[in-house]
């Protein structure tokens, strides 16, 4: 993981398009690591997760920088 000039995990920018029967939703979001487990992606700012998505929601993930 890299880390910016304070110190603090490098945030690096992400289109994800996610779609279910309920929801769809298509953003660009900043993560400084992306996990894949268990059939889930994980997003993390730092040490902290702040989305967890179900691959099977997933349409496509582009990592834009």
């Amino acid at each position: 993981m890299s880390t910016s000039d304070a110190g603090a995990p490098a945030l690096q920018a992400y289109r994800i398009h996610l779609r279910s029967d309920e929801f769809q939703f298509e953003n660009e979001i900043h993560a400084s690591q992306v996990d894949r487990e268990d059939g889930w992606t994980v997003f993390w700012n730092g040490n902290d997760v702040f989305l967890r998505v179900r691959d099977e929601h997933i349409v496509s993930i582009e990592h834009l920088d």
